[in-house]
């Protein structure tokens, strides 16, 4: 975009503008006065103004969301951040990398495909995943997620290795991308 044309003489504020919009209803107030125009003619001026100010407001509006939204965002990948305690907004993978990491023994989560493998026309597929889930069975995401949520509150917590990883991570966060480009 070229603001060549953009000099600071040419930047006019907005109490510039009311400035002037004030001064010109003024003036087309004694014009219309002297002309003999009825306070109709007035009123129609000053709320076509005061329509003109509202239109300009709200543009002044949107433009500002628009800019606090997409301006600090990361892109159309931005997700809002979730609550690490709330286990029902996970993915199914990271539940899954939970479940293995501490060796809960859970069954794998019901999927549409499993439902769909379920169903009477999954039964006459040959599907060794079907067979092999219907071995195992499965439970519901919900059902997943309290049980993972219930293990991790009951894990004993050490204070001391959590603060000290903490502290390293904190101080050698830029490592990796420091290494990567030297």
């Amino acid at each position: 975009m070229n603001l060549s044309w953009l000099t600071p003489d040419a930047i006019i504020t907005s109490t510039q503008i009311t400035t002037a919009e004030s001064a010109s209803e003024s003036e087309s107030y004694k014009h219309y006065g002297s002309l003999g125009v009825g306070a109709s003619g007035i009123s129609q001026t000053s709320s076509t103004k005061s329509s003109q100010k509202a239109k300009t407001q709200a543009a002044l509006q949107a433009q500002q969301m628009y800019l606090s939204k997409h301006i600090n965002s990361n892109g159309p990948q931005d997700k809002p951040k979730v609550n690490p305690l709330e286990f029902e907004e996970y993915d199914d993978e990271t539940l899954a990398r939970y479940n293995q990491k501490y060796g809960l023994g859970l069954p794998p989560i019901t999927t549409i495909n499993s439902d769909i493998l379920n169903s009477e026309i999954g039964k006459k597929t040959q599907s060794k995943r079907s067979k092999s889930r219907r071995a195992r069975g499965s439970i519901t995401k919900q059902e997943t997620s309290n049980h993972i949520k219930a293990h991790f509150l009951n894990l004993p917590c050490k204070e001391n290795e959590i603060i000290t990883s903490f502290l390293y991570k904190v101080r050698h966060q830029d490592s990796d991308f420091k290494l990567t480009f030297k």
